[in-house]
């Protein structure tokens, strides 16, 4: 039995083809869709590894500046209490050479209705020179919390204190202080 040679070579490129078309096809189809959705999850496994590694920059970032981020934090601090602001306005007018007759919370609210930042005024009843009244006002300027005087008003009358080389004047001095808190 002989074969006729280019119908055979036909015949079997006939059934490679057929083999090609009916497995290899979808096998390849199949693999080309793996291939997508391995591309796919690789992109989105790089978008997560770039957004963690910059938040783990900024974190860095910040703990190296965690003396500047503390200043902040005391200059607003998170919990109202007035005792060490109380503390903190007489021991200030001590060293600046004033002595303080009163000391009145005057307000404590929130600055908006839907804002989580509270407002607290004082009232200061002082008595100094003008001198010491400057230097009180740089310290609190100086001071990590924030401090906002917004009225200062002062008694003409001065009273002289004897005993002294030099005649000081005594003058009482009334400011408003707003400071701010969360």
């Amino acid at each position: 039995m002989a074969f006729d040679r280019p119908i055979t070579i036909a015949v079997i490129l006939f059934i490679i083809l057929l083999l090609i078309f009916f497995l290899v096809a979808p096998k390849y189809h199949l693999f080309k869709e793996f291939q997508q959705k391995i591309g796919e999850e690789q992109a989105a496994y790089d978008a997560k590894f770039a957004y963690y590694s910059e938040i783990d920059n900024v974190y860095q970032q910040i703990q190296a500046k965690k003396d500047i981020v503390d200043k902040i934090g005391s200059a607003i601090p998170s919990n109202v209490a007035y005792g060490p602001l109380v503390y903190f306005f007489q021991k200030k007018a001590m060293e600046n050479g004033m002595i303080v007759r009163g000391l009145f919370l005057t307000k404590a609210a929130p600055v908006n209705p839907d804002s989580a930042l509270k407002e607290i005024g004082f009232s200061l009843d002082v008595l100094g020179s003008y001198s010491a009244l400057k230097s009180f006002m740089a310290s609190l300027e100086k001071s990590s919390r924030l401090f906002e005087v917004t009225n200062i008003s002062f008694g003409s009358s001065g009273v002289s204190s004897a005993g002294q080389l030099q005649a000081l004047q005594i003058y009482p001095f009334k400011l408003e202080v707003k400071t701010y808190s969360y």
